[in-house]
């Protein structure tokens, strides 16, 4: 079999060349910056993690010297049979454990972790060419190929990557394989995590894990700044899997068994393999290092020098052996019925028509770039956007292409993949919505009153598990809904939830008043031991929502409370457990046509939290001419309820003395305001209740003697 091609992993996978070469263009060009500071390099856990597994069940550390012995005599009798070129084909799994942060790495991240492993294992690593002469003749292309699978456990299509939100991810103990585990004699697992417990990465040699035991928590656990070298990871760390790949198929490292490297002690030790010679162990790059009375090969994977470039010949027949011995049933994951279960035999499996977008509610003439999914082998592509324009091709502007939309609406869009022998079309209905300017008429009054959402507002439910805006009636600051994200059942911390307006015409505005009200307290009993920084953070967007700005945050820690701290899920007892904001926005950048707002609510595993009452106007702004007609229009007033003073917004059609009347709910005059003559246009004026009396009010505009329709006015 020829050897190891890059491009055929390319093609398998669906991914262009172009992308390869960036991937790969920078892999033998490590620059100091990437490299870490000596303190912050993370090594290798496996002897640790070993000890740790020994000392909590015995009986597997008795298990392990039988199974290891066994698996010695092997090795030392290991003669490979037939054709000593046969590849190795081992199918793998990655299960990306996270919590909604960096270490929930893109599959682009997933494939060049792979392609380094193929790279190094194949000795194809461009590096290659500088291994110190001593040590050049012997180093040896393992002949052993990483796959992803293409199949899961069941037979169905799969990508061989999956994605579980964990806290478990800051452990990164063997617990985190009780989330998610493939079969161990079917796939290679790989669990991708924040903090490996405290290493760069760690697995078990095969003989520590060869019962049926074992088998649930055989596989490796690595960093996702360890994992592939893009993304979050870089050149300097990237072969952290190459390392623990040697140690799951037996290899120790090349000063022993243990794990402290520089001991003058680990001369004496030996990692049974008669090609590397004996060495204390190298935490730098030494390349003439001399420490057992010999050269040390310094640039071995199973160095921690980080500058590793090679494996030995004898450290390939270890590998080997370890692959056709039956020790961890690691004979059975290449047999040709395994590659065909696992969809690795070479045959591209076309499964899936997929697609993404970062961004689904555009702006009339916004550009938006869809991103293919498929897989497996996609070679060509073809995309209608549901506006009666589409592309085809088969590079990779067919497979990432941009599309302009010039029309407001609700938009189907299809994509049809091939990979040479097959086609496949994935449809999402209603997949980009196009806003026009202006879509949510002004002013704002938002109570949440409906029994569905209102379409003029948009739910993302980043985390995808449910637990995001919701309509409830549980509790209302007035009337009878509002809107509740059920935080106390949520355990993905640091997820964050959405409610995103249409856009808004302000463009003629002079500034921009919002008001909102919400109820939140802390989950637990006492408020200085259990409480939790939850976040309500208000955006806005002058560009329909490409960019978006914070202009204020409640936190837990300040202002986000408005209850006593509660041991069940929050529900406010009345309107006192409920408080209010007004934001205004004076800055000229938010009056354009597209303005958008945004309240995110970002979880640290507290209490429940409710929104409502949100209230939008700007003095000026297009829309507020629909309260014009003096002697007709009710004022606008805000907020409403109020604790105290409110605005009182209105428009005239002409100039005129204009008087503000408020009358309880008898129809009795309380309270006056005389304005003077105003001319024609916006105003806002303040009324306090300066006679002391919560309750039920009606406002109305009295110009040149004539009343205009009045508006109810809530005091508390």
């Amino acid at each position: 079999m020829d050897r190891f091609d890059i491009s055929v992993i390319a093609r398998r996978w669906g991914m262009a060349w172009g992308l390869l070469g960036l991937v790969f263009q920078p892999l033998w060009s490590q620059t100091e910056s990437e490299a870490p500071a000596a303190g912050e390099i993370r090594y290798c856990g496996q002897p640790a993690m070993t000890q740790k597994l020994f000392e909590r069940h015995p009986h597997l550390h008795v298990q392990a010297e039988g199974a290891d012995a066994q698996l010695e005599w092997e090795t030392r009798n290991f003669v490979e049979s037939g054709n000593r070129d046969e590849i190795i084909v081992i199918p793998m799994v990655f299960h990306i454990i996270h919590n909604n942060g960096p270490e929930n790495i893109s599959d682009e991240q997933v494939y060049s972790a792979l392609e380094v492993l193929n790279r190094d294992f194949r000795l194809l690593n461009p590096d290659a060419s500088t291994i110190v002469s001593d040590f050049a003749g012997i180093a040896a292309d393992v002949e052993i190929e990483f796959r992803l699978a293409q199949k899961d456990p069941s037979g169905n299509c799969h990508s061989g990557i999956n994605r579980v939100v964990s806290a478990l991810t800051y452990d990164g103990s063997d617990a985190v394989k009780d989330l998610i585990y493939w079969p161990r004699n079917k796939y290679l697992n790989i669990w991708v995590v924040e903090n490996a417990s405290g290493a760069a990465g760690y697995t078990y040699l095969p003989g520590s894990v060869s019962g049926n035991q074992g088998a649930g928590i055989d596989g490796i656990v690595v960093n996702h700044d360890y994992t592939g070298n893009i993304g979050t990871s870089n050149n300097y760390r990237s072969r952290t899997l190459t390392h623990e790949c040697g140690h799951w198929m037996n290899l120790r490292h090349t000063w022993g068994n243990g794990n402290e490297p520089g001991l003058d002690s680990n001369c004496d030790q030996d990692d049974l393999v008669s090609d590397t010679p004996n060495t204390i162990g190298w935490v730098a790059c030494n390349l003439d290092g001399v420490s057992c009375g010999s050269l040390d090969n310094v640039q071995n994977y199973m160095e921690y020098s980080y500058c590793s470039r090679m494996f030995t010949e004898g450290q390939r027949t270890r590998m080997r052996a370890a692959m056709n011995s039956s020790t961890a049933q690691r004979n059975q994951l290449w047999t040709a019925a395994n590659l065909a279960a696992t969809g690795t035999n070479g045959t591209s499996v076309l499964c899936a028509a997929d697609f993404s977008t970062s961004r689904r509610t555009i702006c009339v003439g916004d550009s938006v770039q869809f991103q293919d999914e498929s897989y497996h082998g996609v070679t060509s592509w073809a995309w209608d956007f549901g506006d009666g324009n589409g592309v085809s091709g088969t590079d990779g502007g067919a497979q990432a292409p941009w599309h302009t939309y010039t029309e407001p609406g609700l938009y189907d869009v299809s994509l049809t993949v091939g990979n040479g022998i097959a086609t496949l079309t994935g449809t999402e209905p209603g997949f980009i919505q196009v806003l026009d300017a202006g879509e949510m008429p002004l002013p704002v009054a938002e109570g949440f009153e409906s029994s569905l959402l209102p379409s003029t507002w948009y739910v993302v439910d980043e985390g995808g598990d449910g637990l995001t805006w919701q309509l409830t009636s549980t509790s209302a600051a007035t009337g009878t809904r509002s809107l509740l994200i059920q935080n106390w059942s949520n355990t993905s911390e640091f997820a964050k939830e959405q409610l995103i307006s249409s856009t808004m015409d302000m463009s003629n505005a002079n500034e921009i008043v919002v008001s909102y009200k919400w109820a939140y307290s802390f989950k637990g009993n006492n408020a200085n031991t259990d409480d939790t920084d939850d976040r309500l953070k208000v955006y806005a967007s002058s560009d329909c929502g490409k960019t978006w700005v914070l202009r204020r945050m409640h936190r837990g820690f300040t202002d986000l409370p408005t209850a006593p701290p509660h041991v069940f899920p929050f529900v406010p007892a009345d309107a006192s457990e409920w408080t209010s904001h007004t934001l205004v926005l004076p800055q000229a950048e938010y009056f354009t046509p597209n303005f958008r707002l945004m309240f995110e609510f970002e979880s640290r595993l507290g209490n429940n939290l409710y929104l409502d009452d949100i209230n939008i106007v700007a003095p000026g702004a297009v829309g507020l001419s629909d309260l014009s007609d003096a002697a007709l229009a009710a004022p606008l007033l805000m907020p409403n309820p109020s604790v105290g003073e409110a605005a009182c917004l209105f428009t005239l059609a002409q100039q005129g003395p204009v008087v503000l009347e408020v009358c309880d709910a008898s129809g009795r005059l309380v309270h006056s305001v005389d304005a003077g003559t105003l001319g024609a246009g916006m105003h806002q004026l303040t009324l306090s209740p300066t006679w002391g009396a919560s309750g039920l009010y009606w406002v109305r505009v009295v110009v040149s003697g004539s009343p205009g329709r009045p508006a109810r006015w809530l005091v508390q």
